[in-house]
């Protein structure tokens, strides 16, 4: 079926994506989920308790992950003014700049792929993993609280 074969296909491009970000991370001196916090930071700056919730571990194992983005100059910490205690986690450009050039030839890859649809078809092709991004946040969250996924990754063709 149609189905089946896309989202077999979307699971070998996220297994993929995974070895992808691997080997950047092992390019970079850094471990794959500094790798992930960095985009994270990247996107603004986080107190260590979103960026745990968002890479979903504990404070301890997030902190252990900000001192080695600060060892490795990805990432900074800001004590607040008001209160010492409260931390805000800003990511370095430079550094930044760097991971994300290791994703040129794939970005200009994919914007020479997507370059040849119609603008409905990539339309189309941003619904889907905007979409796609929805289901796999609330499928995170289900397990993350020891809820049953709801069968396999495929199970819905």
């Amino acid at each position: 079926m149609t189905v089946e074969r896309l989202l077999a296909a979307q699971q070998r491009a996220a297994a993929r994506g995974t070895v992808l970000a691997e080997l950047i991370a092992a390019r970079l001196g850094i471990a794959p989920t500094d790798l992930k916090s960095v985009f994270l930071l990247a996107q603004g700056p986080r107190s260590a308790r979103v960026l745990a919730d968002e890479l979903r571990l504990t404070p301890s194992a997030v902190t252990a992950v900000i001192d080695r983005l600060e060892r490795a100059g990805f990432a900074v910490r800001e004590r607040s003014s008001a209160d010492r205690r409260q931390v805000t986690v800003r990511a370095v450009p430079e550094r930044v700049a760097e991971a994300t050039a290791l994703y040129r030839p794939l970005y200009e890859q994919m914007a020479e792929l997507v370059g040849g649809y119609t603008d409905d078809q990539v339309m189309l092709l941003l619904d889907f993993a905007q979409r796609s991004d929805e289901i796999l946040a609330e499928v995170i969250g289900r397990v993350g609280h020891g809820d049953p996924p709801g069968g396999g990754l495929v199970s819905r063709a």
